[in-house]
């Protein structure tokens, strides 16, 4: 999807690990996502549709091993995983230093495929997969799994400008408009 990006957005000139710490992790519940989406300015619709990015990319299999094996203490895997699938990625996943696609019926293509897959609880992480599961943010899975992709597209687009258009008031006391948005302009404190 294409969205446009305002000019004139100021970045800080340094990074600062713990603001990377603020963002939620795959462990969280539904509520917590809410809540921090919320605290961002953005709904629900907003992160069922950002959360759709994970039609593409790869995480480690450290990362969801905890629900193929023992899940919450049961002996089990997740009950929200596929059985199949859940066989799938126990072989796939050997090792917690391997890979496995986000989204494995078509790896590298941005469609609505992440949400078919979340309608039969082949969703790989349980974030994810949670958000089928919940009654506040199913329905908008299940838009977006029947809707073409150019609905997936558009509200992606819009709400990637509206997640884009979050600024932090330190960042823009101290930050720069780029040159070169990669590049900070000068090192000049």
């Amino acid at each position: 999807p294409y969205w446009s990006i305002p000019y004139g957005r100021k970045d800080g000139k340094v990074s600062i690990d713990k603001e990377a710490e603020s963002v939620p992790t795959a462990h969280e519940n539904v509520t917590s996502l809410i809540e921090f989406y919320q605290s961002k300015g953005l709904n629900a619709l907003d992160l069922v549709a950002l959360s759709g990015a994970h039609t593409i990319g790869r995480t480690s299999c450290e990362t969801i091993q905890h629900r193929l094996y023992d899940y919450e203490g049961t002996g089990k895997p997740d009950s929200l995983l596929d059985e199949r699938y859940a066989n799938y990625l126990t072989r796939k996943c050997r090792w917690g230093s391997d890979y496995v696609e986000l989204e494995g019926m078509s790896p590298g293509k941005f469609n609505n495929q992440y949400y078919k897959n979340l309608q039969k609880k082949m969703g790989l992480l349980r974030t994810d997969q949670m958000l089928y599961a919940d009654s506040r943010t199913s329905p908008f899975v299940n838009a977006m799994a029947y809707a073409p992709d150019s609905v997936f597209h558009n509200q992606f687009a819009a709400s990637m400008t509206k997640f884009g258009n979050i600024l932090d008031p330190e960042v823009q006391e101290g930050g720069e408009v780029r040159a070169d948005c990669g590049y900070v302009n000068s090192y000049d404190y």
